[in-house]
């Protein structure tokens, strides 16, 4: 067994937590309820929503962009190889 394991799931764990807890405080205040909210607060909810949109669709980029950069380079040796053949 790893000897950080017990190390990374305390942090998996501590990340879902504070993850969770961070997105839930809008929940509390009424300010952020959109059927309360009116003019330059439903502004300022849309904007907060294009931003976590944003920025969701930017972590799923990076994640899909390091696999597809992979995958060019080891097609990119197996033509090299191919091609000292």
């Amino acid at each position: 067994m790893e000897p950080l394991l017990g190390t990374k799931i305390g942090c998996l764990f501590a990340l879902l937590v504070l993850t969770l807890v961070c997105g839930l405080i809008p929940i509390c205040f009424k300010w952020f309820q959109t059927t309360t909210a009116t003019g330059c607060h439903r502004r300022v909810l849309s904007f907060l929503g294009c931003t976590s949109a944003g920025v969701f669709l930017g972590a799923g980029f990076m994640h899909m962009t390091a696999e597809a950069l992979e995958g060019i380079k080891s097609e990119i040796q197996n033509l090299v190889i191919q091609d000292k053949e």
